[in-house]
């Protein structure tokens, strides 16, 4: 435990990884008293090993129609992004059937709204968090590329940029002859570009948490780590604390943001979250094999090449319904960049792997419990954890603390799948 020890707290927050950090640190600024619980150690879940980016370009959720289906073509690759273990599709065919009613037009019109919203914040909100950790240096401002290897596909994006243009993102078109000048370590060829400029990364996101922590302890917030929470407790109309392993944590308010962890204390509550877990990998190799000025995003092999204060990080592909490891789906991703950058052989650092916390319309839940009006959910993030974390801290301040949110994010109900 870090902080002073207790058993009353003005704010519990269920949950350690950046979002939780995040929101800490917010409500923490705004004179609350803060206590974070985290079942493992803070900052190692999905946190650890994402991609590092605060991609500022996804605002298309990926329930959508053309997803679903490329999907078909992608799940019969077996080194394609995304793979479904079979065996799991029993239990997945309920997610599943809520993807095909969230990718409606309509529904995908509502989502790209709320998510360019919240990704127009993103930044600055970042900026601002940072700032306020003392460690601004762990982001980087070099802004990152999107790149199309095939006409097929820089000619599919287009629709993507005006959308994108529609909705204030900021981006350069980049020709293939750029590229090459922008990226000389690669040695395939690209067809075209999105270069966002303004974009940041970082370069080290596990590092990022733990200047959260480490400032959020400084100030006096409490952190509880390798603690589950067993429940919410409630009387009616509200909760009154959590149930440890070991006893009672009393709360005036409390902020869920534990990821895939989240569901099962959320249910009692009445709230229906039908989250699923994405599994990610990534793999780390020595920077100075692909030496990189920036982060690279491949848009057809769905993995992305970030320069990081260890190493270059390779991350992506979605694999559904995975219980074991399969460490192929990260030999994948080394494949591609010695493919890309001519580097056969390359040396691996480590492998990793993570579930993304994900509800099938792609967007997170973030709003006020209905009926429990001092419990405030903020998760299932899916790929974006980190790009909005600090924006949804900002959020989550505003709820906590009884204002009206500065975005409307009704399209983030907690009561949509009810």
């Amino acid at each position: 435990m870090s902080g002073r020890s207790l058993n009353v707290t003005d704010v519990a927050i269920i949950g350690g990884g950046v979002i939780g950090l995040a929101c800490a640190r917010v409500l923490q600024r705004a004179g609350r008293q803060v206590t974070v619980i985290d079942a493992s150690e803070v900052g190692r879940g999905c946190s650890y090993g994402n991609a590092g980016l605060v991609a500022v370009d996804h605002i298309l959720p990926l329930a959508r129609p053309d997803v679903l289906m490329g999907a078909l073509g992608m799940l019969a690759d077996p080194l394609g992004p995304l793979h479904l273990r079979w065996s799991a599709l029993p239990s997945l065919l309920p997610w599943l059937m809520r993807l095909a009613l969230a990718s409606r037009p309509s529904a995908v019109s509502n989502g790209t709204q709320i998510l360019a919203k919240l990704l127009r914040e993103a930044v600055p909100a970042w900026k601002h968090l940072a700032v306020d950790a003392g460690e601004p240096q762990l982001f980087r401002h070099q802004g990152y590329l999107t790149l199309f290897e095939t006409a097929k596909s820089a000619t599919a994006a287009e629709a993507e940029n005006r959308l994108l243009r529609r909705h204030g993102i900021q981006f350069e078109p980049v020709s293939a002859t750029c590229i090459r000048a922008m990226c000389p370590a690669l040695k395939r060829d690209m067809y075209a570009g999105r270069f966002h400029p303004d974009a940041i990364y970082t370069t080290d996101p596990f590092e990022l948490v733990r200047s959260l922590y480490r400032r959020f302890v400084a100030d006096g917030g409490t952190v509880i780590e390798g603690q589950h929470v067993r429940a919410i407790l409630t009387e009616p109309g509200s909760a009154t604390g959590l149930r440890l392993a070991d006893g009672e944590l009393k709360a005036g308010s409390i902020v869920l943001a534990a990821g895939s962890g989240s569901v099962d204390l959320a249910r009692p509550l009445g709230v229906k979250a039908p989250l699923t877990r994405e599994r990610g990998y990534h793999v780390m190799v020595d920077e100075g094999e692909i030496p990189l000025n920036m982060p690279l995003l491949f848009a057809e092999r769905g993995f992305v090449a970030t320069p990081m204060a260890t190493g270059l990080r390779l991350a992506g592909t979605v694999e559904l319904g995975a219980r074991a490891p399969d460490w192929k789906r990260a030999d994948i991703l080394r494949r591609h960049a010695e493919d890309l950058f001519d580097r056969p052989g390359l040396a691996e650092q480590s492998q990793w792997f993570g579930d993304r916390p994900t509800l099938p319309d792609y967007l997170p839940m973030v709003g006020l419990v209905p009926g429990c009006r001092n419990v405030t959910l903020a998760f299932g993030h899916q790929h974006l954890g980190l790009t909005l974390a600090a924006v949804t801290a900002e959020l989550v301040g505003d709820l906590v603390n009884g204002r009206d949110p500065r975005v409307d994010i009704s399209a983030l109900s907690v009561s949509r799948f009810c």
